[in-house]
C-alpha cells in the first residue's frame, strides 16, 4: 500500500475539499428548489392522470389522459380560450403603450417628474384585490363615481351597469389591468431609456434626425430587451389573472369574463374536481411556456444593438 508524506496528504485533502465545496454550497438551495418547486410539479402531473373528486376522497382511479380530454372537449373550454386570448392581446398591447408613453414623458425631464413618478407608481403598489375593489366601486351601477361624472357632464341619461354588460365588463377588466400593471412597465421602460448614451441622440441629431426618427431608429431598437421582458411578464400575468376577476365580476356576466384561469379555479372549488383543475393548470402552463419560447425567438435580445 503506497504511503504519502504528510504535506502531500494535506494537499490532496485541500484539493478534494475545493472540488466538493461548490457542490456543497449549492446543495441547500437545490434541496429547497426540489422540495418546494420540483416535487409539487411532479406530484401535480401525477395527479392529473388520476380521478380526484373531492366528494370521493378515497377513490382515485387511473384515467390516463381522461382529465385532459374531458376539459378540452368541455363546453366552456373553447369559449374561455377565446376570451383569454382576446384579453391577453388587449391588455399586453394596452400596457405596452401606456407604460412606454409614461416612460417617454418622465424621461423628457418634465417639471415635478419625481412627484409624478410616485403618483404613477401608486396603482402598482396596491394589492390586486384592493385594486379590483377600487374599480368595482368606481364602476358601480348605483353609486359609482364614473357614472356620476358622466351623468354630471350630461354624457349619459342614466347610470350604466358596466359590470353587468358582457362587453363593458370585459373592457372594465382590461382597463383595471392596464391601470394596475402600467406603472411597473413604465419603470422598466424609463430605466431602459436612461441607459441609452447621449452620444446616440447627438449622432442622430447631427444626421438630421427628428424626434420621430430618434424614437424609431434609436430608442425602439435599444429598448428591445425591455420589450421582451415586458411582453413575457405581462403575457404570463394576463393569462393567470384571477384575483381581479374574482373581485370585480366573478367570471360573469354569463361567463363573459371567465378566463381559463377562472375555470381552473371553478373546476376545483365549485365542481370539486381536482383532476380537471390540475389538468387545466398544466395546459395553461404549457401554453404559457410555448408563448415565452416564441417571444424569445421573435425578439432576440442579442440583435438589439446590431
Amino acid at each position: 500500500m503506497a504511503s504519502y508524506p504528510a504535506p502531500a496528504k494535506k494537499r490532496r485533502g485541500m484539493q478534494l475539499g475545493q472540488q466538493v465545496y461548490p457542490y456543497l454550497s449549492i446543495l441547500p438551495v437545490l434541496l429547497v428548489i426540489a422540495l418546494f418547486a420540483i416535487y409539487p410539479i411532479i406530484h401535480a402531473v401525477r395527479m392529473s392522470f388520476f380521478q380526484y373528486l373531492l366528494t370521493r376522497p378515497n377513490d382515485h382511479a387511473f384515467v390516463g389522459l381522461g382529465n385532459f380530454v374531458e376539459v378540452v372537449t368541455s363546453s366552456y373550454f373553447k369559449n374561455s380560450v377565446q376570451i383569454t386570448a382576446i384579453y391577453a392581446l388587449a391588455v399586453v398591447t394596452g400596457v405596452l403603450l401606456y407604460g412606454l408613453g409614461i416612460a417617454l414623458l418622465l424621461n423628457s425631464r418634465v417639471r415635478l417628474a419625481g412627484a409624478l413618478t410616485i403618483v404613477i407608481l401608486l396603482p402598482w403598489a396596491l394589492p390586486a384585490v384592493v385594486s379590483g375593489l377600487l374599480w368595482k366601486w368606481i364602476l358601480n351601477a348605483d353609486f359609482g363615481i364614473l357614472n356620476g361624472i358622466l351623468y354630471a357632464l350630461g354624457l349619459i341619461d342614466s347610470y350604466i351597469p358596466f359590470l353587468a354588460d358582457p362587453t363593458l365588463a370585459k373592457l372594465s377588466l382590461i382597463m383595471a389591468f392596464i391601470w394596475k400593471e402600467g406603472p411597473l412597465v413604465a419603470i422598466f421602460f424609463l430605466a431602459g431609456l436612461q441607459l441609452i448614451p447621449n452620444e446616440y441622440y447627438e449622432a442622430a441629431k447631427i444626421d438630421g434626425g427628428g424626434a420621430w426618427s430618434i424614437f424609431r431608429y434609436v430608442k425602439v431598437p435599444l429598448l428591445r430587451p425591455v420589450f421582451l421582458i415586458v411582453i413575457v411578464y405581462e403575457t404570463m400575468t394576463a393569462i393567470l389573472t384571477f384575483d381581479t376577476i374574482y373581485v370585480m365580476t366573478g367570471g360573469g356576466p354569463a361567463n363573459a369574463t371567465a378566463l381559463i384561469s377562472w375555470f381552473a379555479y371553478a373546476e376545483i372549488f365549485k365542481g370539486l374536481n381536482l383532476g380537471h383543475g390540475i389538468a387545466l393548470a398544466i395546459l395553461i402552463a404549457a401554453v404559457t411556456l410555448v408563448l415565452i419560447m416564441f417571444y424569445l425567438r421573435a425578439l432576440k435580445p442579442e440583435d438589439a444593438t446590431s
